[in-house]
């Protein structure tokens, strides 16, 4: 824009990023910063979705294995921020169980019970098995295997995310404001900042992506 060039079209090309931190210098030299505002339970679901497009269908359970893992984080974190928690305290005591993902689950399913007074939809015991059996006995999955273990994990996760999204949307809001906060370095004052939402699968954006089936998704996903 400083140089008339908004007519070249120019595109940026990155690669997903953990911090959610994307640096890009056009060709003019000019150098700007976008925050990614998804959340990772989000990225890593489209990254399960691109690998059994890619053919890498042990990734693909990984991936969404991540993904159902790194919700289970953002709901805890959503329902402590509309507890009035601090979020330095919440952090703080979400270090203590980071590293094991059992406590987390544990964790998620009693605060669900709390909060609604039902225990929550979990995977069912045969896809609990698969995924065992691929993260930690390298099983080589089929693609049919992949695929329904992902429509599994949206299958868990969606009832969830819809009572999230109506209930607790100032919640939401806060946490995505610490992760665009988080995302940020002390180099990046007086640069060109600038936040960027992406539409994926699982979405706290796009509502109307909400009854997607996995299939439909994969043969909606952008190709390069």
């Amino acid at each position: 824009m400083k140089d008339d060039i908004d007519s070249d079209h120019i595109i940026g090309t990155v690669e997903f990023r953990d911090d959610g931190r994307y640096e890009i210098t056009c060709p003019k030299g000019h150098s700007s910063i976008t925050l990614l505002q998804q959340q990772k339970f989000e990225l890593l679901f489209d990254i399960g979705a691109y690998a059994i497009v890619d053919g890498y269908y042990r990734e693909a359970v990984s991936s969404f294995t991540s993904s159902l893992e790194r919700f289970y984080e953002f709901f805890i974190k959503v329902v402590c921020v509309s507890k009035k928690i601090e979020w330095n305290d919440l952090q703080d005591t979400w270090k203590k169980v980071s590293n094991q993902s059992e406590r987390q689950l544990g964790a998620f399913i009693f605060l669900y019970l709390q909060e609604f007074g039902e225990k929550p939809d979990l995977l069912p015991n045969s896809k609990v098995k698969f995924r065992n059996e691929v993260i930690h006995k390298g099983k080589i999955p089929t693609k049919d295997e992949a695929l329904n273990y992902g429509q599994a994990i949206l299958d868990v996760v969606r009832p969830t995310l819809k009572i999230l999204k109506k209930c607790y949307e100032e919640s939401i809001q806060q946490v995505t404001l610490h992760h665009l906060s988080s995302s940020r370095l002390p180099s990046d004052d007086g640069k060109a900042v600038s936040t960027l939402g992406i539409r994926t699968i699982i979405s706290l954006s796009w509502p109307s992506h909400d009854e997607r089936t996995l299939e439909t998704a994969l043969s909606q996903l952008p190709r390069r």
